[in-house]
């Protein structure tokens, strides 16, 4: 259920640590350094504070990269529950310093830029392709951070992304393709030969 990740400077809301509501506009600096993740719960981080505290499971809508007072409530920051225990962590090379548009669930937009990618396996929706679901880890420019997947981000490029969405529906996967189900025609020779021929079957 953890996971390494390229570590980053953030702040804590010290209000989740002290669990003191008065201590909500005060912010505790971190190193920010592994996720944990829960099936059915909230994706949570590992963090060192500047005091000298180790402290898990501080759950994404409590960390930030500049004090926020008005960031949206925790279900807002992340759609999904974690699918599983089953986890794993991607910085993807082509995404490092996208920036995109995000949908929360008010239909209010807000900015953010990549920061990475965690995927879930081992657990019914994952291995559904229909209800398959990535998050993507974003810093929003109001400070905050959001666990969100593919279909509530517009992301923009300069370079590439230079045409208006489309207006045709695209629609959900429905199957994942298993190549060797159109096999049945089609055998190997049985020899220890490396470059062995293929053969078809009648």
């Amino acid at each position: 259920m953890n996971s390494n990740i390229l570590a980053f400077k953030a702040l804590c809301r010290r209000s989740h640590l002290t669990k003191n509501p008065d201590d909500y506009s005060e912010f505790d600096n971190v190193w920010v350094f592994g996720i944990q993740s829960v099936g059915g719960k909230i994706l949570t981080f590992h963090v060192m504070t500047d005091y000298g505290m180790l402290r898990s499971r501080i759950p994404i809508s409590e960390i930030f990269l500049k004090p926020c007072l008005k960031d949206p409530p925790a279900h807002f920051k992340q759609l999904w529950d974690c699918f599983s225990e089953n986890v794993n962590v991607c910085r993807f090379d082509y995404m490092i310093g996208k920036r995109g548009e995000v949908v929360l669930k008010d239909k209010s937009k807000v900015w953010v830029t990549y920061m990475f990618t965690v995927d879930w396996f081992d657990n019914p929706y994952s291995e559904n392709p229909s209800d398959y679901k990535c998050a993507h880890v974003l810093a929003s420019d109001e400070g905050y951070l959001l666990a969100m997947p593919n279909n509530r981000i517009f992301w923009k490029d300069m370079n590439w992304v230079t045409k208006p969405f489309p207006d045709y529906k695209i629609k959900v996967d429905e199957e994942l393709i298993s190549v060797e189900s159109f096999s049945d025609r089609w055998v190997a020779e049985d020899s220890s030969d490396y470059y062995y021929t293929i053969n078809e079957k009648y």
